[in-house]
């Protein structure tokens, strides 16, 4: 853990070792109920990330409390219903081969935000439609945690805030949905950009197995936050109530045996898509290489 310390104004540790993430996720004394009075810095983070990530009062499910039982109860349905379409999409159904083709080659790089995003789309709605509207709003929304300057301004102007109406009125208020095709998106967009480099490459082209490449691709978000609500220690550094930890998943993931990082699996805050974005990925995979 990297701690960054000055009384009364920070108290945050960074944290990039997946021995140590897991630790500090598993750990009761660690939450997303972001309600301590803490320090100037510290809650402009946690501000930032929850004014981006709400709407209408309501919080994004990746950053509710891990007893929100409401909350735990929607995901796990979302799990089920996720995991019901596992094996057909794991196929390389028809709906998939617009992304196939991308990953061939075929198409404008950035066209593939698009394509991400009806998929995930319609999961939620069957009515759902992508537009460049939509994607736009994407971009705005997961950029507003990410970066201050961009936080501020498309808060000033109201860009933030349309992003959101317009996209939660595509999904019929569901912010598990405005997750998916709103943040959750990018990491799969980075996922098929992977892809399709490997796809490029003849000799991978034609050895990697479907499971494989979906493996290899996977693409975690860059980081997630978790706050002290209660004083302690773990593994040897010392916390205060309201000291923030910032989880580096995006780069532990890519250390050896850390996949599962890319999810949070096993854990309280695991993904409800676990399963059926690495299914999504073999499928891509499949129909992009038995289709010319």
């Amino acid at each position: 853990m990297k701690r960054h310390y000055m009384p009364g104004v920070v108290d945050s540790y960074e944290v990039s070792d997946p021995r140590e993430i897991e630790a500090v996720n598993n750990d009761p004394r660690v939450d997303r109920e972001f309600d301590s009075k803490t320090c100037p810095i510290n809650s402009l983070l946690i501000g930032r990330s929850l004014k981006a990530l709400s709407y209408a009062g309501h919080r994004f499910p990746t950053v509710s409390p891990r007893d929100s039982v409401e909350g735990k109860e929607k995901q796990e349905a979302l799990w089920r219903r996720l995991n019901l379409r596992v094996p057909d999409v794991k196929l390389g159904p028809e709906e998939l081969e617009p992304l196939a083709n991308w990953v061939r080659g075929h198409g404008a790089e950035e066209s593939v935000g698009l394509q991400a995003q009806q998929i995930l789309g319609r999961l939620f709605s069957e009515t759902f439609v992508a537009t460049p509207e939509s994607w736009e709003a994407a971009v705005t929304l997961v950029q507003a945690p990410r970066s201050f300057r961009k936080f501020v301004w498309s808060n000033v102007t109201g860009k933030l805030g349309r992003a959101k109406k317009l996209l939660t009125s595509m999904v019929s208020d569901d912010l598990s949905a405005v997750n998916a095709i709103g943040i959750a998106v990018h990491n799969l967009v980075n996922s098929l950009r992977r892809m399709r480099t490997f796809y490029g490459d003849a000799e991978l082209r034609g050895s990697l197995s479907a499971a494989e490449a979906a493996k290899r691709c996977l693409v975690a978000p860059v980081s997630v936050m978790r706050e002290a609500t209660a004083g302690g220690e773990l593994n040897g550094n010392r916390f205060a109530r309201g000291s923030l930890f910032i989880l580096n998943i995006g780069v532990a993931s890519r250390l050896e045996g850390a996949g599962g990082l890319v999810f949070m699996k096993g854990s309280w805050s695991s993904c409800p898509a676990e399963e059926w974005v690495p299914a999504m990925l073999e499928g891509v995979w499949s129909s992009a290489t038995s289709s010319r």
